[in-house]
């Protein structure tokens, strides 16, 4: 998975998404995303909560028992959620999806007789977006942080959205985003976009910036911390980095992005076992998250463990095969391979 999607919204996973008490029963919720009738791109937000019943009516996921992202193929899967019954029977779900430019949407998932469920989702865009955006207290009040001030700027971000999120273009997108902000200086989610943009095409000390940028408009937003974070263990300022990731982290403390940020740099620092205590937490809290496995593994080959490096870096093709780290991770599963074999 793209490190740049995690940062374009929060990844967070709820405490009571963890592993089953031993005993438990096994459940399972999985699914697919397509956006316009087509797979959707990896990145968009699938949170899972407990329903309070069978009706249909939803206010909106929180994430009680879980916040991921899709995977490359519009994927997803929860697993080991808790089964107590607490609320209602304690075996009704419901799944939403949250992703920028389209209408949410939810579905109930009732595992009364089954452990495992799926769910389809074919998410449509958002026209209303089109529209000026008018707060419910009428013109004179705040503007939703949720749309740029202006039709322009919307039409702008708009284009932006659909280079970067649906055709893959992140240069094509700059232009669009840098608009975005500049009709509406106030905008964070524009920055985000922005920065996350700069971050695919490599252009790592613009993305710096521009993630700074959203942080002195909103001090207290994570994923621009984590973002700075992210920009500065791209260019090997893995020092400097921890600051943010830290203060990012200690806003949002189940942000598997950066508990993994935080422990890569802390690898390359040399300071392996606090890097550890991020990975095995980056893990756990999205286990469908390639990078994390890759680190975990260097930590076991620090520790001088080969098998479980050699099940992370697995782990790591299986869930990322045409990854950025995937030539190299191979080449190391070989060597480990073959040394175990000679043993």
């Amino acid at each position: 998975m793209s490190r740049a999607f995690c940062l374009l919204s929060v990844l967070l996973l709820s405490a009571g998404f963890a592993a089953a008490q031993v005993g438990g029963t096994s459940r399972q919720i999985s699914g697919q995303v397509r956006v316009d009738g087509r797979p959707g791109p990896q990145g968009i937000q699938v949170l899972l909560d407990r329903s309070r019943g069978r009706d249909s009516s939803f206010a909106g996921g929180s994430g009680e028992f879980g916040n991921i992202m899709t995977d490359a193929q519009g994927k997803f899967v929860f697993e080991h959620f808790d089964d107590d019954s607490r609320f209602g029977d304690g075996k009704i779900y419901v799944v939403s999806i949250r992703f920028p430019g389209y209408r949410s949407a939810h579905q109930i998932v009732d595992l009364t007789a089954n452990p495992r469920g799926y769910v389809n989702f074919d998410l449509q865009r958002d026209t209303s977006r089109d529209a000026p955006n008018i707060p419910d207290e009428g013109p004179g009040g705040a503007i939703s942080a949720r749309q740029p001030s202006s039709p322009e700027a919307q039409t702008a971000l708009g284009k932006g959205e659909e280079l970067l999120l649906q055709k893959g273009d992140a240069k094509g997108s700059i232009e669009y985003f840098k608009k975005a902000v500049k009709l509406d200086p106030q905008f964070v989610p524009g920055y985000l976009l922005l920065a996350t943009a700069y971050l695919q095409t490599g252009s790592y000390p613009e993305a710096q910036s521009v993630f700074e940028k959203a942080s002195k408009v909103d001090p207290a937003n994570a994923i621009a911390l984590i973002g700075i974070g992210a920009a500065l263990n791209e260019q090997q300022k893995w020092e400097e980095a921890q600051k943010p990731l830290l203060k990012g982290l200690a806003l949002k403390p189940d942000s598997a992005e950066g508990h993994y940020e935080a422990g890569r740099g802390l690898y390359a620092l040399g300071r392996w076992q606090e890097a550890q205590l991020h990975a095995i937490k980056a893990i756990e809290l999205n286990k469908s998250y390639p990078g994390p496995h890759v680190l975990m593994g260097n930590i076991y080959l620090r520790n001088r463990n080969a098998n479980s490096a050699l099940d992370e870096y697995r782990e790591y093709l299986k869930l990322d095969p045409q990854g950025d780290q995937a030539a190299e991770v191979k080449k190391m599963v070989g060597r480990i391979e073959k040394a175990l074999g000679e043993r």
